[in-house]
């Protein structure tokens, strides 16, 4: 895309497309609309297992942008929101399908700042002004200095302070009224109360309607002069800023004395936006908008004074939300940052995780005249619940099982660790793997929720070639005879459903030549970007392309079939685990 193409895209409304490299590309709305999908013929394609093959509209009509889910499989969010129905997008939205954190989709109905830049060339060079563009600028580098959320807050508050002049202030977060926390404050006396004490009728005011408060007289407002934090306070005047993210629509706000008639019309959330606010009237007895509900509130930043020396202004109040719209941002950044740097650490936890349980499965094969045997495992996440073992016996026999916890992850990886501990302790114990099966049940329904269940198959085979072995609501295991597929099916229910449950002991004598599959359902349930399965039919195709290879050679081709019917996405739907048998 050349650059004069670029730049008209973004005059006008269109998409910010926000890949994996770090690489933006623009893609324009006015007049048209974008699907996007996994199918190439969606103007915007996304290849990630979390995302449908058409998964949402995005349009811009009437002069705003919409967005539509194609009921999708993983869902659309916007601003981290679940979609549930067609819904306005506002400038600076961000869109997220599924769960492709790698490609974030941002809303614009024009170029950036171009708002800021209009407003900037209608400020007035007056001192006052120049003073306010200053001190915002230089607040805003101050805010943007640190990345530590204690640091950024801290900031905050003295910033505040010096811009306003305020005698206290404080900072609160949260999401609702009934839910804010007070993150840090200053000049509050507290010996009296384990909470500073400050009006929280005016905070809940704002918190509710998403709108600044202004009392430029405090005991003269007639809606909040009777409030005990008022009086019992002697607070002569209160300004409360919402902390939001992103641009709020024009709100008209309610003044109190008359010599504050004339205030900002236009709030907008950039550095010099005070300044040219406090240079436009706006009457006092204009109505109070609804808030914007698109946007995210984060908090507010209340300030009071009790001198009755110096009373907040119209002016003030502007000023105060232009620094507001900068502390949002710097907020949120350094959140964001504390979150990135919370999960690194918890990635590099989950990797040593996966180490500890990829060394609990076997890598080493016994290898033995009659039998050859392999098995593989791939998690979908960092670990996962998918269960391999084989072991040779004192007496000669090999014995290998395969499981398949419910769910994925971590809590799945945790049950499948307690599936081998207590597999490979029963079956040291007892030589029936039905009476085996049995109590690994018992210990499953004991100590696990019925909905950690785990799929089981348990063998035990022979040098000559007695073969014994018990499903427990596992896939059908394949054993390849010739031209013949056997599905190895009987023994009973999942373990750690139900307590009490018994199982059954299934014979079969295995010959020269025969191949058994033993697989959980992420082999053939693996999916390609159109969300078809691998199935049997093609696992079947690929092993019998490779019977002379050997029992590892033919593993790995089938996780390789695997990875290119799937175009290597990362991220599969479940875990995959294969155990690879062929009798000499």
């Amino acid at each position: 895309m050349d650059d004069t193409h670029e730049t008209n895209v973004r005059d006008g409304p269109h998409l910010v497309v926000q890949n994996e490299d770090g690489q933006d590309t623009y893609m324009p709305l006015a007049g048209g609309v974008v699907t996007v999908g996994r199918r190439t013929s969606n103007e915007l394609q996304i290849l990630d297992p979390t995302v449908s093959r058409e998964h949402v509209r995005v349009s811009y009509v009437d002069d705003g942008g919409l967005i539509e889910d194609l009921s999708s499989t993983h869902g659309t969010f916007v601003n981290d929101i679940r979609v549930t129905g067609p819904q306005a997008l506002s400038h600076n939205d961000r869109i997220r399908l599924g769960r492709a954190n790698n490609n974030i989709m941002i809303f614009r109905t024009h170029r950036e700042f171009s708002d800021l830049m209009k407003t900037a060339d209608e400020i007035e060079p007056t001192a006052e002004n120049l003073r306010n563009l200053w001190a915002l600028l230089e607040i805003s580098k101050a805010l943007n200095s640190s990345l530590h959320l204690d640091d950024v807050l801290e900031k905050v508050i003295e910033a505040v302070l010096a811009l306003t002049r305020a005698e206290r202030g404080i900072l609160l977060l949260g999401e609702d009224a009934d839910h804010m926390e007070i993150e840090v404050q200053r000049n509050f006396d507290t010996s009296g109360s384990d909470e500073p004490r400050y009006s929280s009728t005016v905070v809940r005011d704002v918190v509710t309607t998403g709108e600044p408060r202004i009392l430029t007289d405090a005991l003269q407002d007639e809606r909040f002069s009777g409030q005990d934090s008022i009086v019992g306070l002697n607070l002569r005047t209160v300004m409360c800023v919402p902390l939001r993210l992103g641009h709020r629509r024009l709100a008209p706000v309610r003044t109190t004395a008359a010599d504050d008639a004339t205030a900002a019309s236009d709030h907008i959330a950039a550095a010099s936006v005070a300044t040219a606010a406090a240079t436009e009237a706006m009457q006092s007895s204009g109505g109070e908008a609804a808030p914007d509900s698109d946007l995210n509130l984060i908090g507010v930043i209340y300030v009071d004074r009790r001198s009755p020396t110096r009373f907040f202004t119209a002016q003030d109040l502007a000023l105060f939300e232009s620094f507001a719209s900068h502390a949002a941002l710097a907020i949120e950044n350094a959140r964001l940052f504390e979150e990135a740097v919370e999960k690194r650490r918890m990635e590099n936890e989950m990797e040593v995780a996966r180490e500890i349980q990829q060394s609990l499965l076997p890598h080493e094969f016994p290898e033995l005249s009659w039998v050859s045997i392999y098995g593989f495992n791939e998690p979908a996440r960092q670990v996962g619940g998918d269960y391999y073992d084989v072991y040779l016996r004192d007496n000669g026999d090999l014995d290998f099982a395969v499981g398949d916890v419910s769910g994925k992850g971590v809590p799945a990886s945790l049950v499948m660790s307690t599936l081998q501990s207590s597999f490979l302790a029963e079956a040291s114990a007892h030589e029936n793997l039905a009476k085996v099966c049995e109590r690994v049940n018992e210990f499953l329904v004991q100590r696990t929720r019925p909905e950690r269940y785990a799929t089981f198959f348990a063998a035990r085979l022979q040098p000559d070639g007695t073969f014994v072995y018990v499903n427990a609501g596992h896939n059908p295991p394949m054993l390849l005879r010739g031209d013949e597929v056997h599905r190895l099916t009987g023994g009973g229910l999942p373990l750690g459903l139900f307590k009490g449950r018994t199982y059954e002991l299934q014979h079969d004598k295995l010959e020269s030549g025969d191949l058994l599959l033993v697989f959980t359902d992420g082999v053939t349930e693996a999916n390609d970007p159109d969300e078809n399965e691998f199935g049997e039919e093609r696992l079947l195709e690929v092993v019998r392309a490779n019977l002379d290879c050997s029992v590892q050679v033919l593993t790995e081709k089938v996780f390789a079939a695997i990875a290119e019917f799937s175009l290597g996405l990362h991220n599969p739907h479940d875990d995959i685990t294969l155990v690879t048998v062929r009798v000499h």
